[in-house]
């Protein structure tokens, strides 16, 4: 019999299954307070995509805790849905902070981003980054995004297809969005 299993991990965007993984109705996911409506959709979802190839419209799940909402979207969706924070991918600040670890001092690094990305795109870059810092993105960057897409679809490869079920971060809070990874396991 299929039981639905999700595994967590303590820190934020880790995306590794815990090795004490245990069988768990989806209801019973640790801090979540899903219906039984929610478990029936995961349920289907998870049924549906036995036996099919992954693609970038594989479905994710959206869970937003204030509201008891559960949406799924697509993985194509996801960056529009929940825009990614890529500033520190800025090939301008990264000249910047090369520049600076090979021991450049740092007005003349800055003199050298300037000559090759001009001012204005160097401070873009920096205000991009520095707003980001400030309005905090719930943890969501770049780099997870990818190791997300990577381990999901790495999960179609295994034959042990898993979704993601995003537990949304408050709304004016920094608090961090959790990925926590729903499965089926054969028991």
């Amino acid at each position: 019999m299929n039981q639905l299993k999700a595994s967590e991990s303590n820190n934020y965007f880790s995306l590794k299954k815990a090795n004490n993984d245990k069988n768990v109705s989806i209801a019973e996911v640790k801090g979540l307070s899903l219906t039984y409506k929610h478990s029936q959709t995961i349920e289907s979802t998870l049924k549906s995509l036995l036996g099919v190839r992954w693609s970038m419209k594989s479905p994710v799940f959206l869970f937003d805790r204030c509201w008891l909402r559960l949406e799924k979207i697509s993985l194509d969706e996801l960056t529009k849905r929940l825009p990614v924070d890529n500033s520190h991918e800025a090939p301008e600040l990264i000249k910047y902070n090369e520049l600076i670890r090979k021991g450049s001092n740092h007005l003349l690094a800055l003199q050298e981003c300037w000559s090759e990305f001009g001012m204005e795109d160097f401070h873009r870059a920096l205000r991009n980054y520095w707003y980001w810092q400030d309005f905090g993105n719930h943890g969501w960057t770049f780099k997870v995004y990818l190791e997300l897409v990577t381990q999901y679809k790495g999960s179609f490869k295994d034959s042990s297809v898993s979704i993601p079920l995003f537990v949304l971060g408050r709304r004016n809070s920094f608090d961090h969005h959790l990925i926590k990874w729903i499965h089926t396991t054969n028991s």
